[in-house]
């Protein structure tokens, strides 16, 4: 049979070829260099990084007629030999089906002969974590202590297995995954080369399929130009061919997900059914395809992070944009939560949809402190009828309603004022009657917006100042007043006025206001983050400029608080009361608890 598969055809024969491993072949060519290769090497690694390939290289630098140099020739009789498999210096054992402590021996016993054609005699030994235990101990002299002509070069997957005895005998590589850009570059250089035509979308699919194994990518492209007879292979026939799940529906998916479109999302459960795939698999790829992009959320979208094309970074990233971190670590908190659901179900679809409906259910929650703002707005709102919101505030809501009417103001018997004198060359504002029912334009509302509350056709008494509403009493008594003045910060403060109750009033001065307060250290902290709102308050109601001053010991904890474990102080935080109001005013869920 003439034909050879590409992962033997393009197999790298240099230290220039391998790719990927750069750590560990610039190690191996300085160790030639400078003439201090280990009489034992041990190459370790997941499949397909280039382990027996690494080693075949060592073997021919250091039997080549021009070395031992790091770049061989590959033109003499020891490197042509080496390549095609057949040196007689160069032994490549199995492990697995070499694994007796006979063999071992009889190993051992050839070791002591010298070389027949080359400067050393090397022994490949692949898979060796399969030796027996036998086996192991009868080579530990020889690994320790070898001839000079002779270099042992191991390789394994599983290095666990191998017994530290032998580990501390040799000097040891790891080779890591592969990434996908470089198994990208390198399948569309050999596609071009046998003359087929993939696109970088192709490419990079054939790439993460393979999982950092170049030799899987080498198979799988293999199969792609073996299925068709063009040069030019489409995108949707190697999702046909391979059975492959496209991207593009985790896309979609995603962002139904994030929008709540529960139709969507069986939907496209149901196309990946129809096409034949199997869902358990598509699961999993799901759970990698929200990790990453949780993952580029936390980490500002760092290419280090993640193993996938530019192009899905970029579309992921701005897909997490808007989300919140929470929200992201929920879905995939399910996700993983229920994935013995789906692996274990005799209904695999219906399992698979029920818990993406489920994700589509939950609701992206929101931090304590904004929520405790809110609450503060809203008691504002509820208290004093009066109150507006910034400008900036309500025109930034989506949505937002428009104020109901409010019937005009009663006119004052007063004689007619005279014309407001405006500035030269203003013009001057449109005149309405206040019963008039025709609707402004656009133009007129906003004009109306900019105008002032108190116009000439009624009351010009200036308002009164909310500082100035209650009259100045120098001569109030601290403690009679103490739960007036909590109702007075109630109105504006409704949160602070509930931990102010647990103090007291100390003593109050020309200057000074003394609170003394033993309550927690964080409602301490939310007392000294309103100090400036509260001494304004203070001076309204006491009606002279005081200096807010709190004094006391944060309480100590309660026996046994301070052996609680996590859960138990999670669950008092939910117990709450400003908690379950909170839940039951916004109708809400408590998404995450962080404990200081």
């Amino acid at each position: 049979m003439s034909y050879r598969v590409l992962a033997l055809k393009y197999r790298p024969q240099s230290f220039e070829d391998v790719i990927g491993q750069a750590h560990v072949t610039t190690t191996l060519t300085n160790a030639i260099s400078s003439d201090r290769v280990a009489h034992a090497i041990l190459l370790t690694g997941p499949r397909g990084t280039g382990k027996t390939t690494i080693a075949r290289i060592l073997a021919k630098a250091m039997n080549c007629s021009q070395g031992p140099t790091p770049s061989p020739c590959n033109q003499c009789k020891s490197c042509t030999s080496i390549t095609s498999g057949n040196a007689a210096d160069v032994f490549e054992i199995d492990g697995a089906s070499n694994n007796s402590v006979d063999q071992i021996r009889e190993l051992r016993e050839n070791v002591t002969y010298m070389p027949s054609s080359s400067k050393f005699k090397i022994y490949i030994i692949d898979e060796v974590h399969m030796l027996s235990t036998a086996a192991f101990n009868a080579l530990l002299k020889t690994l320790e202590e070898p001839p000079d002509h002779v270099l042992f070069i191991f390789a394994t997957t599983e290095v666990h297995k191998i017994p530290v005895t032998i580990l501390s005998r040799c000097q040891r590589h790891d080779l890591g995954r592969i990434t996908l850009p470089h198994i990208s570059a390198h399948l569309k250089k050999l596609s071009e080369a046998e003359d087929f035509h993939l696109t970088q979308e192709s490419c990079d699919l054939l790439a993460g399929e393979a999982d950092g194994s170049m030799r899987d990518s080498l198979s799988l492209l293999d199969r792609i130009l073996s299925s068709s007879d063009h040069a030019q292979i489409s995108h949707e026939e190697i999702l046909n061919n391979l059975g492959i799940i496209d991207k593009t529906i985790f896309f979609d998916l995603a962002e139904a997900v994030v929008k709540n479109d529960g139709a969507t999302v069986l939907d496209l459960v149901n196309r990946v059914h129809n096409l034949g795939l199997d869902l358990k698999r598509f699961y999993a790829a799901l759970i990698r395809h929200f990790r990453n992009i949780a993952v580029i959320k936390i980490c500002n979208n760092e290419k280090n992070t993640t193993d996938i094309s530019d192009h899905d970074r970029e579309r992921m990233a701005t897909l997490a944009n808007p989300l919140s971190q929470a929200f992201l670590n929920q879905i995939l908190n399910i996700l993983l939560t229920e994935e013995s659901l789906v692996k274990f179900s005799s209904h695999t679809k219906t399992a698979v949809e029920m818990v993406l409906l489920k994700i589509v259910q939950i609701r992206p929650g929101i931090e304590i402190d904004e929520m405790i703002e809110r609450l503060n707005s809203l008691a504002k709102r509820l208290d004093d009828p009066n109150f507006q919101e910034p400008a900036q505030t309500r025109t930034s809501l989506p949505g937002a309603q428009q104020p109901v009417h409010q019937p005009a103001p009663q006119p004052v018997h007063q004689p007619a004022p005279c014309e407001p004198t405006m500035p030269h060359g203003s013009p001057a504002p449109p005149i309405r009657h206040p019963n008039s029912l025709a609707t402004p334009n656009q133009d007129d509302r906003n004009t109306r917006i900019s105008e002032p509350q108190a116009t000439p056709v009624y009351d010009t008494r200036e308002p009164v100042p909310p500082s100035q509403a209650l009259p100045a009493v120098p001569n109030r008594n601290p403690s009679r007043d103490w739960n007036t003045f909590l109702k007075t910060v109630a109105t504006s403060l409704p949160v602070l006025s509930v931990i102010l109750s647990k103090g007291r009033l100390q003593n109050i001065s020309d200057t000074d206001i003394v609170i003394e307060f033993n309550g927690k250290a964080y409602e301490r902290s939310r007392i000294e983050s309103k100090r400036a709102e509260l001494e304004a308050i203070c001076h309204d109601f006491y009606g002279k400029k005081l200096k807010v001053q709190i004094v006391g010991n944060c309480a100590p904890p309660q026996s046994g608080e301070q052996g609680k474990s996590p859960a138990k102080l999670r669950q008092e935080v939910l117990n709450h009361p400003l908690v379950a109001d909170a839940i039951k005013l916004f109708s809400g869920t408590v998404v995450d608890v962080k404990l200081n």
